[in-house]
């Protein structure tokens, strides 16, 4: 059960638990049928005095003090919780052998919230029934919050969110409940006194040599468990101390009244018979308001559970290399704890450790789990006899076995599997428990993993890329000589790709993006800033003001602000923040980056000439490829073919046989979708080759081109220049080279792309 050779590791991801070493099988274990039989019972006896004894020994952690009268009752609810809790795992879980169980970090935080319920006014005057009605409240409460949460989740199929609590909250919560657990027993052995009642008064030295003790049968059960692989060795240590105490009391001829009065056995007497609490006496007797009071506690037991049973789920799947449905088992044990908590009991789910330890054993059937509620249901009627008669040490030295194991494995085995902001998270988590209780030490721990996360986070670049519009050009095909206007000139556009979640913690990277490239005196004075927003899934208030910030740096510098990509979340909250779009006119908006880079494209080449200035073709390739005596025999070799709007030129799985030059007007490349739809993929501006790539290593045209307005093209066919290259080379080599210039060009460009958005 709790006390186990198996053991969360914390240097694994959350959702990846295995188990830390195997158990033993006893080679004496049975074969074949017998083997299936056999193996079942013997890990129920084991599972079943592992479970009286954890039961004993939380109880023992609850009912202490002022409540001391409730401890018997306490036995009994707790070990029916786990009797009802391994049952309807058993019965309906999805992994058959699973084995439910009460847990000892819940057991932990109950402990804590009920001890500080006691100190509430209204309990102070309340009578003896009235504190433990109270407490089995608080118990049960805990269980029916735990279950009705588990089912909630599980059956919305909400178990998935769970896994987005940080790990270094869920270890700090853990390595908390061990120091809570050890805090207890401490108290179960000293009480309430003073470190100076426990140093001058006799009765605190009787306590402080019984704290000795305890911490003495701790370090050898530790031990014990730490050197033997056997599953049987918890049971026997436990049994060899009780043996061993009761073996020292006939030495020294110490009756069983005279070990109560020196605190060795609980002060209860045992009796016989079985203790439960009433449900009824429960509702009508308890104090509603402090158990109010200690709903934060109720409601950490809840999402730590939770959490412990996608941790054991998971766990379970790596270990058994099997799926299972997390969001069933979080129903099953809802389910189950809704059973529990209706009769005042506690909260648990199935455990990691003794399923991995029946597997071990050979028992792999639901036979597993029914045998062990068998086992534990059998030991019910004489738990209250067991309990009263199982020394003190031998409840407290396991409770610190257990908050030694899981500080060990949750605060210590995790310093040097985490970086040190978050190990210092989990490290915080126990000390703020010490230091101002159960929920400041929550709080604290969640407070630290948000600064953690805002740091982190904010340290991540929402900048995707931070270019200009020399790197970054629209999908215009445009004519060499435009290209080399914006290869000049393109380095007044700034172009700023956003992308994440865009809040105070990070913003101000774009802000202060914007104001190096301002100040940067070595570049071209900036005339455009576009900002897009395609990949920003949303921002909050803070996000939106620096960008009123950033609309009102650039509008004092003359500096005109584009945005684009805008979803309707992120526009919406951009106008309720002071910086609306649609109406601002210092602001453009486009709808997606390749529109916003043309808008600028146009402004930047304003004042180039344009293709109605050419005089003729000749011209044009003379600016293209340099003067030559043969430009006007290149032309008269190609075939000028008029267009009107619609017409294809090119075609897509058609031979790419021919090369086209662009001369007047405009044409669209674009591509067949499968739903008979086409997709616009650019534009093609006068004086742009078109075929360059098809005319050389032939194929299937990829695309379409068709002009959008009335355009005149030049062409020219392969078997041509197949046959120039023949009879004039030098005319041939002419056409090679507006190919290669053509090619040149979009390399060039498109390798800008590409490093832009490696920097």
């Amino acid at each position: 059960m709790n006390v186990s050779n198996y053991k969360f590791q914390p240097e694994l991801p959350a959702d990846a638990v295995i188990p830390a070493r195997e158990a033993t099988v006893p080679k004496t274990l049975p074969k074949g049928r017998l083997a299936r039989l056999a193996a079942p019972l013997l890990f129920a006896g084991i599972a079943g005095i592992d479970g009286l004894g954890t039961s004993i020994a939380f109880a023992a952690l609850i009912f202490t003090g002022p409540l001391a009268a409730g401890f018997g009752m306490g036995v009994g609810v707790i070990l029916l919780s786990c009797v009802v809790i391994a049952l309807l795992i058993a019965l309906r879980s999805r992994y058959p052998s699973s084995v439910g169980q009460v847990q000892e970090a819940s057991i932990a935080i109950l402990a804590t919230a009920i001890a500080g319920a006691m100190a509430q006014p209204s309990l102070q005057s309340a009578s003896e029934a009235a504190r433990i009605d109270t407490a089995f409240a608080i118990l049960g409460t805990s269980a029916v919050v735990t279950g009705a949460i588990f089912w909630i989740f599980g059956a919305c199929r909400f178990g998935r969110l769970v896994r987005f609590m940080p790990f270094s909250v869920v270890a700090g919560f853990l390595a908390g409940s061990g120091f809570l657990l050890i805090q207890g027993a401490i108290m179960m052995v000293v009480g309430d006194r003073s470190l100076a009642q426990l140093l001058i008064q006799p009765l605190g030295h009787q306590a402080l040599a019984n704290l000795y003790i305890a911490l003495i049968f701790a370090i050898v059960l530790t031990l014990a468990l730490k050197n033997a692989s056997n599953p049987v060795t918890a049971p026997l240590v436990m049994l060899a101390g009780a043996l061993l105490f009761y073996a020292m009391l006939a030495v020294i001829g110490a009756s069983a009244e005279q070990a109560r009065m020196l605190q060795w056995l609980p002060s209860m007497p045992p009796t016989s018979g079985l203790q439960l609490p009433s449900p009824l006496a429960i509702v009508t007797g308890a104090d509603w308001g402090v158990v109010a009071h200690a709903l934060p506690a109720i409601a950490s037991v809840a999402l730590l559970s939770m959490v412990g049973v996608l941790l054991n789920t998971s766990g379970l799947e790596v270990a058994t290399r099997r799926e299972i449905d997390a969001d069933a088992e979080l129903r099953i044990a809802g389910l189950a704890n809704l059973v529990a908590g209706g009769l005042g009991g506690a909260p648990g789910f199935s455990g990691l450790s003794m399923t991995l330890l029946a597997n071990r054993m050979g028992a792999h059937a639901r036979s597993v789990g029914i045998a062990t509620a068998g086992v534990l249901l059998l030991m019910l009627p004489f738990a209250s006899q067991l309990a009263g008669a199982m020394p003190t040490f031998i409840a407290a030295g396991l409770m610190l076995t257990l908050g030694f194991e899981l500080i060990h494995d949750w605060l210590w085995g995790s310093r040097r599997q985490l970086p040190v902001s978050e190990w210092l998270v989990v490290l915080a988590i126990p000390l703020g428990m010490l230091a101002f209780g159960f929920i400041g030490g929550m709080a604290l721990g969640l407070a630290l993993s948000i600064v953690t996360f805002v740091y982190n986070y904010a340290r991540l670049s929402v900048i995707r890329a931070d270019t200009s519009g020399r790197q970054r050009r629209s999908s215009i095909d445009r004519p060499i000589a435009e290209n080399a206007v914006l290869d000049l000139e393109g380095d007044q556009v700034q172009v700023l790709e956003l992308q994440e979640f865009l809040f105070f913690g990070t913003v101000e990277q774009i802000i202060g993006a914007v104001r190096q490239r301002l100040a940067d005196r070595t570049r071209l004075s900036l005339r455009f800033v576009i900002l897009d927003f395609r990949r920003v899934s949303g921002m909050d208030a803070a996000a939106c003001a620096a960008f009123v910030k950033i609309r009102n740096m650039l509008v004092a510098s003359e500096v005109e602000l584009l945005v684009c990509g805008l979803n309707k979340r992120v526009e919406t909250a951009l106008r309720r923040n002071g910086l609306d779009v649609v109406d601002d006119p210092t602001v453009g908006i486009e709808r997606d980056l390749d529109h916003a880079l043309e808008r600028c494209e146009e402004r930047l080449l304003a004042s180039l000439p344009r293709e109605v200035d050419w005089n003729d073709v000749e011209d044009y390739l003379a600016q293209t490829i340099g003067p030559n005596a043969r430009l006007h025999d290149l032309v008269a070799a190609m075939e000028r073919i008029d267009l009107e709007p619609g017409d294809r030129f090119i075609r897509a799985g058609e031979p790419g046989d021919d090369l086209f030059l662009l001369w007047k007007g405009r044409a669209k490349v674009e591509a067949r979708l499968p739903d008979g739809r086409s997709l616009r993929l650019r534009t093609v501006k006068p004086g742009v080759v078109l075929g360059e790539i098809a005319i050389y290593r032939g194929g299937p045209r990829t695309a379409d081109v068709v002009a959008e307005v009335p355009s005149t093209v030049y062409r020219l066919v392969r078997q041509q220049l197949r046959h120039l290259e023949k009879a004039d080379p030098q005319l041939a080599l002419l056409i090679h080279r507006l190919c290669a210039t053509t090619l040149a060009e979009r390399l060039t460009i498109a390798n800008r792309v590409v490093q832009s958005l490696h920097e």
